[in-house]
């Protein structure tokens, strides 16, 4: 992982919102919940019309807009938008299920940053976000989880994974180890006992700072293809965690 997982993290996401506009109920529900399971704030409006209302009362960090709305259509919106000194630098990405070739080439002449074709994949949108609104975009999509862990078979029954990727974890600790070491560490996934070899990459001890929880960044050295396929599954599980089914 190599990047800090903890509360001030959390924090500042919460700053960052993002608005979606998409006049199909269940579509925009499904990206609020995905943002959302991400830890961005969202708001989410039907129209063009809506959209700028909102825009005149708050700027958001991004918007995500369908091409099809009530009204007027995405590009339209760009449009009004971009000549409002306020709002014209906000990104937007255009996420449609609009079936015209030329309405990505369309869309990118108007000004937006991205143009995606629904239905897009969870990870994709986590992606695309990451690259527009995050100063450092993560390589790897992890996401926040709270399970049981022992460090060296010794944990004391107040050691927790609180977040997790293909590369590693961060561990809730009262007693980090050593930077640079490494242990074998064990949690459960899926009702399932999972084994890892995994190096601290940082640690953050107990008082350092009261926004962060004590505990240990560590990347994973040696798993299991069985179990790291557990991880990449719990992973995308999560990204549509609360969405309606398909």
């Amino acid at each position: 992982m190599g990047e800090p997982a903890d509360g001030l993290e959390a924090a500042k996401k919460k700053k960052k919102f993002i608005m979606v506009v998409d006049g199909n109920p269940k579509d925009a529900l499904t990206t609020s919940m995905i943002l959302q399971n991400f830890g961005y704030s969202v708001t989410t409006v039907k129209s063009g019309d809506e959209a700028l209302e909102f825009l005149s009362i708050a700027v958001p960090s991004l918007v995500i807009t369908e091409f099809i709305l009530p009204g007027m259509n995405g590009i339209v919106l760009m449009d009004r938008m971009r000549r409002d000194p306020v709002v014209s630098k906000v990104p937007v990405v255009v996420q449609t299920s609009l079936d015209d070739p030329s309405g990505r080439d369309r869309c990118l002449q108007a000004g937006c940053f991205l143009y995606l074709r629904k239905p897009v994949k969870g990870e994709d949108l986590y992606r695309a976000v990451q690259s527009i609104v995050e100063r450092t975009p993560r390589k790897n999509v992890r996401v926040p989880t709270y399970m049981k862990a022992s460090v060296e078979g010794t944990g004391t029954g107040e050691e927790f994974v609180t977040m997790i990727s293909v590369q590693g974890m961060f561990v809730k600790t009262l007693h980090p180890r050593p930077l640079g070491s490494k242990h074998t560490v064990s949690f459960m996934l899926q009702k399932k006992i999972i084994w890892v070899e995994a190096m601290v990459l940082y640690t953050y001890g107990f008082g350092d700072e009261s926004s962060k929880d004590p505990g240990m960044g560590m990347k994973f050295m040696n798993i299991e293809p069985a179990d790291l396929a557990l991880v990449q599954t719990f992973i995308q599980e999560s990204f549509s965690a609360g969405t309606p089914a398909k």
